[in-house]
């Protein structure tokens, strides 16, 4: 893959933020489905069986999302910022955004039959193993683990706003910042059908796919916890503005790294299959510039590939040949890159902390060189 320049040491300094904040976020999630057990403990074991289910997710994730809640609320904090009622509110902010992250996690393993989260069983499938020898065949077990996982998914919604609303914020900065919270939810469902729609290769152009990465990923990936702790950090609509001129371009270039990972990344690291992105027929970038510079055989392998779910290893092979020698994998990297520059010449208008600034710099950086 093509060099990208960094400053490493400020995507040393970025990985370290985020990574410092995930243990004090993890504490906050751990005693809220501590609580949250005790409260359903009448009901039969499948009800709690929600927050076991989140304790996992939440507990394995890298918490991207909580930490860039955390740093917009640090970039933005001024000595007359708006306080939550106790040092844990941002950690409870941020725990919301993570439990609705793994939500759209449990619905969208279920849309891409996915096996395998985090190197672990997929909720859907977790339960179907649970139940299988109670139904006649696979299918059935898979059908009620699909729809246990389902209400799961649609539990977590509830949940992140209730703990939001547990961050104990002013209300005024509460109310925008659970307003947010549900514009930014609906922008996903949105960017999610136009994921799923019956467009196949011939007809997807770079501009469904740009559109799709911005509002299923870069508006509840990158914008949503980094405008909400602006928020609750009392952040001007300047700041504000300029937190969202970031955001888009940066989380866009977060998901064309994700789908190059997808395809040319190590499986150990990434927890899935690196042929899943392929066997799901994902639209990506790298698929579409490759369809449109390929030809003859590369092209009908390209065609037969996609959305395959009998892919063996030799097609997944070819395509990784295509895409590298149509240009379609450079391509991808050089607009990564330059979604990311976009990104950082916003960052001055953000904060005024030269800190922030350095870690929101080594973030967009970190986001496009990451490799899991």
């Amino acid at each position: 893959m093509a060099e990208i320049q960094v400053d490493e040491q400020a995507v040393e300094q970025a990985r370290s933020y985020l990574s410092a904040r995930s243990a004090d976020v993890n504490r906050v999630l751990g005693d809220f489905w501590q609580r949250k057990r005790k409260e359903w403990s009448d009901f039969p074991a499948i009800v709690p069986g929600a927050f076991d289910a989140y304790e996992r997710l939440t507990g394995a994730g890298k918490k991207i999302r909580a930490g860039l809640l955390c740093l917009g609320y640090d970039a933005a904090r001024r000595a007359d910022s708006p306080r939550p009622a106790d040092a844990d509110g941002v950690f409870r902010a941020a725990g919301a955004i993570e439990i609705l992250h793994n939500a759209f996690l449990i619905h969208d393993d279920i849309v891409d039959h996915a096996d395998l989260r985090r190197s672990a069983p997929t909720v859907h499938r977790h339960y179907a193993t649970l139940a299988r020898e109670r139904f006649a065949n696979d299918q059935e077990a898979l059908a009620y683990g699909s729809a246990v996982a389902l209400n799961f998914g649609d539990k977590g919604q509830a949940l992140a706003q209730e703990l939001l609303l547990a961050s104990r914020f002013p209300p005024e900065v509460l109310l925008d910042a659970i307003r947010l919270l549900g514009q930014v939810t609906a922008e996903t469902v949105a960017g999610q059908l136009l994921d799923v729609e019956d467009i196949r290769l011939p007809e997807l152009t770079e501009r469904q796919v740009l559109r799709i990465h911005e509002y299923k990923t870069a508006h509840y990936t990158i914008m949503l916890p980094l405008l909400m702790g602006a928020m609750l950090a009392g952040a001007s609509s300047e700041a504000q503005a300029a937190t969202r001129r970031f955001a888009i371009p940066v989380g866009v270039a977060f998901q064309i790294q994700d789908d190059i990972l997808g395809l040319f990344g190590e499986e150990r690291l990434l927890g899935k299959p690196v042929d899943s992105d392929v066997r799901e027929g994902k639209k990506t970038l790298l698929f579409v510039d490759a369809f449109a510079e390929a030809s003859g055989a590369d092209r009908q392998c390209l065609a037969r590939a996609h959305g395959n779910p009998e892919l063996d290893r030799a097609d997944l092979d070819a395509v990784r040949r295509i895409v590298r020698e149509s240009g379609a994998l450079a391509r991808s990297e050089g607009l990564a890159r330059r979604l990311v520059a976009e990104g950082k010449s916003h960052i001055a208008a953000m904060t005024t902390d030269p800190d922030a600034r350095r870690i929101l710099l080594g973030l967009a950086d970190y986001l496009i060189i990451r490799r899991t």
